[in-house]
């Protein structure tokens, strides 16, 4: 019985093979009810039945104190923790929040629900490829808020670029779209943008690789020059962001499993858990492994996270990203380094930021 409800929340959560024409992000929530076939939707739905906390209580190896337990850092957990040294990092919008960037969800704040300006037909149609097709200038005035260069790292962010450096991180998994992993120090190698990002632009038509540069260029004047830029490449240019009904990049199926069989240590930042595939990779760790979710509030436990349960090595730490990697830090004894990073980054951005005003302003 066990093996069958490991294998079911395998299936409901693994990476997509991408069979039948659908898209990897198909079953994001709230997104595109199209192009969703009804197996992996009816294997999901399984999933949930079984992962749901008490149903799966031999699932996690037993260790001392779950999450909620006070002073979890000083039990079996907290031993691991400061022991590991294959750490796979997820993060979400939640992370980018303390750098002025609005995450999606958010009732009031989210992104989805401050879209009314560019007279939507329904949220989430800004990321619908038909909806792009058939006016993509909501779009493109989005991408100017967001275009990477306005925004500077959090301390989360060089968290993640310090596990690096040290040699701690397997591998960075990122929803996000805004690269500040990257800017934060995080080499391309080392992240999966699981949702793309503007690190890099294609036409739809042609599949023409487009400079990114001149996407932005376009972006920043407006839509008629984001026109014009269509018509030079013979089709709709965009960014090469993961929209509803669009499948994952291949480096997301390709080292997913592998990346979450081998870590030690699985870190969930600042994220709903509910946008899939991406939401699944929690279930693909080995059976122990310890989950820890840096969260201003509780999720997932539809897919199997058992805070607050004695056997659980599922640990919930409430809070900002940024107070919540610096308690991380402290336990794995590099507090004084992220703190010292941080500063040092932030001033340089800052110092390039103070140069180019001046030049400009020559």
């Amino acid at each position: 019985m066990c093996a069958l409800r490991r294998a079911i929340v395998h299936l409901s959560t693994a990476p997509p093979l991408r069979l039948g024409g659908m898209g990897a992000s198909a079953l994001r929530s709230g997104g595109s009810r199209r192009r969703c076939s009804l197996l992996p939707i009816s294997v999901w739905a399984m999933g949930c039945l079984w992962c749901r906390p008490g149903l799966l209580r031999g699932f996690t190896a037993p260790s001392a104190g779950g999450a909620g337990a006070a002073g979890w850092q000083d039990g079996d957990v907290g031993r691991r923790v400061r022991e590991s040294r294959r750490i796979v990092v997820m993060v979400g919008a939640g992370m980018s929040v303390a750098a002025g960037i609005p995450d999606f969800r958010t009732p009031g704040t989210g992104l989805y629900d401050n879209l009314e300006k560019y007279n939507l037909p329904y949220p989430e149609a800004v990321f619908d490829l038909d909806f792009l097709r058939k006016d993509p200038a909501p779009f493109y005035m989005l991408c100017k808020e967001l275009w990477p260069g306005q925004y500077r790292p959090t301390l989360a962010h060089y968290f993640i670029a310090l596990l690096h450096q040290k040699g701690l991180l397997l591998r960075c998994y990122s929803q996000n779209i805004d690269s500040l992993e990257t800017l934060a120090g995080l080499p391309k190698e080392a992240l999966i943008a699981a949702h793309g990002n503007f690190d890099s632009a294609t036409c739809m038509d042609t599949q023409e690789k487009v400079p990114p540069e001149e996407v932005r260029e376009a972006v920043m004047a407006g839509a008629e020059a984001c026109y014009a830029l269509n018509r030079r490449y013979g089709g709709l240019v965009k960014p090469d962001i993961v929209f509803f009904g669009e499948s994952l990049p291949d480096r997301f199926s390709e080292l997913s499993l592998r990346d979450l069989q081998s870590c030690d240590l699985l870190v969930v930042l600042g994220t709903s858990l509910k946008v899939y595939p991406f939401a699944g990779l929690v279930n693909l760790v080995k059976p122990g492994t310890p989950r820890l979710l840096l969260n201003r509030e509780e999720v997932g436990e539809e897919l199997g996270l058992m805070f607050g349960e004695p056997e659980s090595a599922d640990v919930f730490v409430p809070g900002d990203c940024d107070a919540g990697v610096l308690e991380l830090a402290r336990l794995l004894g590099c507090e004084v380094e992220l703190v010292d990073l941080h500063a040092k980054e932030s001033r340089r951005l800052a110092e390039g930021d103070g140069a180019t005003t001046a030049a400009g302003g020559a």
